[in-house]
C-alpha cells in the first residue's frame, strides 16, 4: 500500500486495480477464484487508506498496528552513531583544569568516550568511560604531573588511534555480525508472509497477461513506452560486497501493466507494495532496475526502493556506442 498519494491517486488506482481483478472479467475458474482474493484484499487496502484515522495508523505502525488494539503500542528507535565533542575550564583554589573530550555511540545500548584532563598542579591525565545499558564504567590513566606536550599530545591521539583500530577490527565486524542476526531473525518471523506475498504477486501477474497483451499492442502502434525487462530486489554492484547474494524478482509484467499513455510515474514509497510485486529481500536495501524501450530506443534506469521514478527520460537513454 503507497500511504503517500493523494486521495485522487487513490480512488484512480483503486478504479484501475477493481478492473483489473473484478471475478467477472476472468473465465477461467482458477484465474476467477485468484482475481475474487486479490480484488478483496485491494478493497481492504483502500477502506484503510481511504480513512485518515487508519490511514495514520498504517503510516506509522504498518499492518500490525491495525491488527492490534488500543493505542498503547510500543515504539523502536534506532539511533544513528553520533560524536559529542566537549571542552570547559574551570578554576578553583587548588589551580586550573581544563577538559576537552568526545563522545561516541556504538551500538543501540552502548557510548564509548575519552576526557583529556589538563590542569596545574595536577598535570595530564586520561579518562575512558563506557557506559552500556545502565551501567557506567571510568578507566582513569594518570599520564604525568608535569604539563609536557608530548603527554597532551600522547593523551590527545591515543585514544584516537585506539578508538579507529577498535572500530574496525572489533566493532565494525561485531556490528555487522548483529546486523546479519537481526535480519535472519526478521527473515524468519516473516517468512511465511513473504511467501503468502509472493504467491499474490504471482497471482496478480497470471491476472495481468491479459491487459499486459492490449497495453503492448497499444504502445507498439504508437512507438511508445515498452518494458523490456525490470527487476527488483537487492543488487550487488561493490566487489567489496561480491561475497554478498543478489536476490531480485522479475516486475517486467506488473510495471507495463501500470504503463499509461506512453508514461509511468512511481510516487515516493516503497515499491514492494504495488501490484505484482513483492519484498524478496526484507530488512535489505532494494532498487528497481529498468530496461525499456521509447520511439525505437533502449533506455536504462535503477532506482532506490522509496524513490520517486518516472520514465520515460531523455537521461535514461543508452548510447548507441554503449
Amino acid at each position: 500500500m503507497h500511504t503517500k498519494a493523494s486521495q485522487e491517486e487513490l480512488k484512480a488506482a483503486y478504479r484501475r486495480l477493481c478492473m483489473l481483478y473484478h471475478p467477472d472479467k476472468h473465465r477461467d475458474p482458477e484465474l476467477k477464484t485468484q482475481a475474487e482474493q486479490l480484488f478483496n484484499l485491494v478493497h481492504q487496502a483502500y477502506e484503510v487508506l481511504s480513512d485518515p484515522q487508519t490511514r495514520a495508523i498504517y503510516d506509522i505502525y504498518g499492518r500490525r498496528g491495525l491488527e492490534m488494539e488500543g493505542w498503547e503500542r510500543n515504539w523502536r528507535h534506532c539511533s544513528h552513531l553520533i560524536v559529542f565533542w566537549f571542552c570547559h575550564s574551570r578554576t578553583g583554589f587548588f589551580g586550573t583544569i581544563v577538559e576537552y573530550g568526545a563522545e561516541r555511540k556504538i551500538s543501540r545500548h552502548s557510548i564509548l568516550g575519552a576526557t583529556v584532563s589538563v590542569g596545574v598542579p595536577q598535570g595530564v591525565s586520561l579518562k575512558i568511560k563506557l557506559n552500556r545499558a545502565s551501567q557506567t564504567y571510568f578507566f582513569p590513566v594518570h599520564l604525568t604531573d608535569q604539563l609536557l606536550p608530548s603527554a597532551v599530545f600522547y593523551a590527545t591521539v591515543g585514544p584516537l588511534v585506539i578508538y579507529f583500530a577498535m572500530h574496525r577490527l572489533i566493532i565494525k565486524p561485531y556490528l555487522r555480525a548483529q546486523k546479519e542476526k537481526e535480519l535472519e531473525k526478521q527473515r524468519e518471523s516473516t517468512a511465511s508472509d513473504v511467501q503468502q506475498k509472493k504467491q499474490e504477486a504471482e497471482a496478480a501477474v497470471r491476472l495481468m497477461q491479459e491487459s499486459v497483451r492490449r497495453i503492448i499492442e497499444a504502445e507498439e502502434a504508437r512507438m511508445g513506452l515498452i518494458i523490456v525487462n525490470a527487476w527488483y530486489g537487492k543488487f550487488v554492484n561493490d566487489n567489496s560486497r561480491k561475497n554478498e547474494k543478489v536476490k531480485v524478482i522479475d516486475v517486467t509484467v506488473p510495471l507495463q501493466c501500470l504503463v499509461k499513455d506512453s508514461k509511468l510515474i512511481l510516487t515516493e514509497a516503497s515499491k514492494a507494495g504495488l501490484p505484482g510485486f513483492y519484498d524478496p529481500c526484507v530488512g535489505e536495501e532494494k532498487s528497481l532496475k529498468v530496461l525499456y524501450q521509447f520511439r525505437g530506443v533502449l533506455h536504462q534506469v535503477m532506482s532506490a526502493d522509496s524513490e520517486a521514478l518516472r520514465i520515460p527520460k531523455q537521461s535514461h537513454r543508452i548510447d548507441a556506442d554503449g
